[in-house]
């Protein structure tokens, strides 16, 4: 969560206004005291239709006619109850979900917004039909199942209607339960959130809540249901994690193992931001580096506030130490920007291809050749000595050699270059 407050240094995203803590806690006490109201209109609703939503359903749920009965008064009465909680919640969960969006949304990465958004409105469709189907065909045909094959001649079953009831509404709130983190943990791998280091604590947020909720809902005399219940949780929610695979639109990865070791033994794990510049570079062709870098493309990094904060959110999940944009060399980017890298403790820095690439007539022969040679000229974090091994084994990547213009000897001010020539500059 990027929320900021004043005072406290803290991540800065673009779209993020400063704003006291009183005025969050305002905020928040006008939401939930509108939910608070919403909910007992709800309940209100259900409490004066639930008598006929009993009958209703019981006469649906039992295997045969006239065979049920309330044995307990006490405990009907407390399942009549919480039947009226369970609908003043389904109707007002489409208001629940839309006041939590709205109030994390500003303190949110962009695609955990997403994230969050299609949780609730996935959730919510599921869980209808699910629940619907559950209660509807699923329990009566098992209730009549269980009559069937258990019946004995010349006698007469009766059944407790609060049992009976207390069955259907614990499975829906399993199924609620089930559902959401299936879905949560389906979302996390699609967008790329549950991946590396982070992995384990997804997993471990979304048992610990799923499991701890189910223990919370499940009365003591139903410990079948609670391992039942326990047990599709875990099962559910480690089957999306292991075989979901990540999304088209997921944030990019870096594997925790890649990167590049400096002179000191230190990993480096870098990133490279191809920037257009609006327009003004051509593609620099991060697709084609090797897989010990991370490769993004953005159009204009320092005008698109919404760019700047997925290239944060990238820096933030893949860890990285170092980011390098490719157009130009870093100096045009927002203070604030510089600041979020350094708070993430990593280095800044640019390439300034788009200076180069204006000087070129046509486009460049050697599709990501450019781009390549000047990360070789780097001199951090490889060894300025070793510059020359570095571009040549570059060059070994391409059958037809381009021509190599140092920097040393000739300038690049008033040069002209061909779709043939690679300039190269110490960095």
């Amino acid at each position: 969560m990027l929320g900021v407050f004043v005072g406290l240094m803290s991540l800065r995203l673009a779209s993020d206004k400063e704003r006291t803590l009183q005025s969050h806690l305002d905020e928040l006490n006008i939401r939930l005291g509108r939910l608070l109201a919403l909910f007992v209109l709800m309940m209100i609703i259900g409490w004066y239709f639930i008598d006929e939503i009993l009958k209703t359903y019981l006469s649906i749920l039992s295997p045969c006619s006239d065979c049920i009965a309330v044995y307990s008064p006490t405990e009907w009465v407390s399942l009549r109850w919480l039947s009226i909680i369970l609908v003043g919640i389904c109707l007002s969960l489409p208001f629940i979900f839309r006041e939590i969006i709205v109030f994390c949304s500003p303190g949110m990465m962009e695609f955990e917004r997403k994230w969050l958004k299609q949780l609730f409105i996935w959730g919510t469709l599921i869980i209808g039909l699910t629940v619907m189907l559950t209660l509807i065909e699923i329990l009566p045909s098992w209730f009549l199942f269980a009559e069937e094959s258990g019946f004995i001649e010349g006698v007469t079953p009766n059944y407790s209607a609060a049992s009976m009831l207390e069955i259907a509404l614990l499975i829906s709130y399993i199924e609620v339960i089930v559902i959401l983190s299936t879905i949560a943990a389906i979302l996390l791998r699609r967008f790329g959130l549950a991946e590396g280091e982070d992995l384990f604590s997804w997993k471990f947020r979304l048992h610990a809540v799923s499991i701890f909720l189910i223990w919370l809902i499940i009365p003591s005399s139903q410990d079948t249901i609670l391992i039942l219940g326990i047990f599709a949780e875990i099962l559910f929610v480690e089957l999306s994690f292991s075989n979901v695979d990540r999304g088209k639109l997921a944030l990019p990865f870096l594997d925790p193992s890649k990167g590049i070791l400096d002179a000191e033994a230190k990993l480096r794990r870098i990133g490279i931001v191809d920037c257009s510049c609006a327009g003004g570079c051509p593609n620099s062709g991060v697709e084609l580096l090797p897989s010990y870098f991370l490769g993004v493309n953005v159009d204009a990094l320092c005008l698109n506030g919404v760019e700047r904060d997925f290239i944060i959110e990238t820096i933030q999940m893949n860890r990285l130490s170092d980011v390098i944009i490719s157009g130009c060399n870093s100096e045009p980017l927002p203070q604030k920007f510089k600041e979020n890298l350094e708070h993430l403790s990593c280095n800044l820095r640019g390439l300034n291809l788009m200076q180069i690439e204006t000087l070129r007539e046509g486009e460049l022969k050697f599709k990501g050749l450019q781009l390549q040679m000047s990360l070789a000229s780097l001199n951090d974090p490889w060894p300025l000595e070793k510059k020359k091994q570095r571009e040549n084994k570059v060059l070994e990547k391409f059958s037809n050699k381009p021509i190599i213009i140092n920097s040393k000897n000739v300038e690049l001010f008033g040069l002209t270059l061909s779709p043939e020539e690679i300039y190269c500059q110490d960095l």
